[in-house]
C-alpha cells in the first residue's frame, strides 16, 4: 500500500487586522497536512494562530517528524500518531486529513449538508473598541440582519465593556430589533469578580443578549465560579478550556464552574475527538454549547462545518443551534463551495476546489 504525507506552509494576510484579546495579527501562517493513498488524497489544516505556547520552530519540527512517521508507519489511523501529538491544532489537522482521505477531499462525511441540501446557522461576528457615530454602527448591525442573521457576536474591547453608552447603545438595538440576539465576547476582559458581576447585571434588563462569553481571565475557577452562580446573564467559556486536554479534568472543571455554556474550538480544544468529549459531559450537566472557529481558512472551515453537522444531528438536545463558524477572513484565501447565505454556512455542491494551490 503506497501512502504519501507532505506538508504545505501557506501565508495568508488578514483583509483588514484582527484582534484577539490583547493580540493584533496581520497574517497567519498555516500548514496542511497533504496525504495520499493510491487515487484518494486527505487534507487536514494545521493553524496554530490562538495556540496556547506556540513556538514556531518546534512547530513546524513536529510537523515534519509527524509526517515523516505517517510515511514510515503507512498507517492512517490517528491513534498511531496521538502519543508523538503535543499541539491541538497539529491533531485537528491530522484528522482532517485522515476523515477526508477516507472520504475522499473535500468530503468528510457525507450528509445533507455536504450535499447542498441544508445550510448550518452561525452568527455575524463584529468588532467593537468603541461607537464614535451610533446611527452608523446601527446601520452596520442593520445590514447584518438584511443579510439573514438572527444571532450576532460581539468582540467587545475591555475599555469599551465598562463603557456607560454600550447599554444605551444596545437598547436602542434591541428597541429596532427585539427578535435577534447577541453574544457578548469579554475575552477575559474583567480583573475582579465583583466588577464583572457589577457591570454584567448592568445589562440584564436587554433581553436580546443571550450571553457573555469569558469574562474573566482563564485559569481562575473560583472566580469564574461565583459569576456564572450569581450573573443574570448566562456564562459561556471559551479560552478557559484551552489546555483542558484530559477527560477527568473536563469533568472537574464542569463540575466547579458549573458554566451555562461552553464554546468549543477544534484547533485549541483537542480537535475532533477532544470536542466530542466536551460535548458529551456537557450534556450529562445540561450545558449548552456551539462551535466556533479559529480564524482558518476555508479547508479548516470546511472540515469543522461538516463535523458540526454531524454533531447537531446526534447531539442537538443541548446545542445553541448557532455556531461561530465564519469566512473571509484573508484576502488570498481558497476558492472553495463554502458560502454564507441568509445566515447560514453552506456547502454548494455545484462548486468545486482548486485543489492546484495544494500542490
Amino acid at each position: 500500500m503506497i501512502i504519501k504525507s507532505k506538508l504545505k506552509k501557506h501565508q495568508f494576510f488578514f483583509k483588514k487586522k484582527v484582534k484577539n484579546a490583547n493580540k493584533t495579527f496581520e497574517y497567519s501562517i498555516i500548514w496542511f497536512f497533504i496525504i495520499e493513498k493510491e487515487e484518494k488524497i486527505g487534507i487536514g489544516e494545521c493553524n496554530p494562530l490562538l495556540e496556547r505556547f506556540f513556538n514556531f520552530n518546534f512547530y513546524e519540527k513536529e510537523l515534519l517528524f509527524i509526517s515523516s512517521k505517517i510515511n514510515a508507519i503507512k498507517k492512517t489511523e490517528i491513534d498511531y500518531y496521538r502519543s508523538y501529538i503535543s499541539y491541538s491544532s497539529i491533531l485537528f489537522g491530522l484528522e482532517q486529513a485522515f476523515l477526508s482521505l477516507k472520504k475522499k477531499f473535500p468530503i468528510l462525511y457525507n450528509s445533507k449538508f455536504t450535499h447542498g441540501k441544508i445550510g448550518l446557522p452561525i452568527n455575524s461576528l463584529m468588532w467593537y473598541s468603541s461607537i464614535r457615530n451610533r446611527e452608523y454602527e446601527i446601520e452596520k448591525i442593520e445590514k447584518e440582519i438584511f443579510k439573514g442573521f438572527s444571532f450576532i457576536k460581539m468582540k467587545i474591547s475591555p475599555i469599551f465593556f465598562h463603557n456607560q453608552y454600550l447599554n444605551f447603545f444596545l437598547q436602542k438595538i434591541q428597541n429596532k430589533y427585539p427578535y435577534i440576539k447577541i453574544s457578548m465576547d469579554a475575552n477575559g476582559s474583567f480583573k475582579r469578580k465583583e466588577d464583572t458581576i457589577s457591570c454584567i447585571n448592568k445589562f440584564f434588563d436587554i433581553n436580546i443578549i443571550h450571553s457573555i462569553e469569558q469574562p474573566i481571565e482563564a485559569g481562575n475557577w473560583k472566580e469564574i465560579s461565583t459569576i456564572c452562580k450569581v450573573s443574570k446573564i448566562p456564562i459561556a467559556l471559551d479560552e478557559e478550556l484551552i489546555g483542558i486536554n484530559d477527560l477527568k479534568l473536563k469533568k472537574k472543571l464542569l463540575d466547579t464552574i458549573k458554566p451555562q455554556y461552553i464554546v468549543l474550538k477544534p484547533s485549541i480544544c483537542g480537535g475532533f475527538s477532544g470536542c466530542k468529549e466536551w460535548i458529551l459531559e456537557a450534556d450529562k450537566r445540561k450545558i449548552g454549547w456551539w462551535i466556533s472557529s479559529s480564524l482558518e481558512s476555508r479547508i479548516g472551515i470546511n472540515a469543522i462545518a461538516q463535523w458540526t453537522f454531524k454533531m447537531e444531528q446526534k447531539h442537538k438536545k443541548n446545542s445553541r443551534g448557532v455556531h461561530g463558524l465564519n469566512i473571509g477572513y484573508f484576502c488570498n484565501d481558497f476558492f472553495s463551495p463554502i458560502q454564507i447565505k441568509k445566515g447560514s454556512i453552506w456547502y454548494n455542491s455545484f462548486h468545486k476546489w482548486n485543489k492546484k494551490n495544494f500542490f
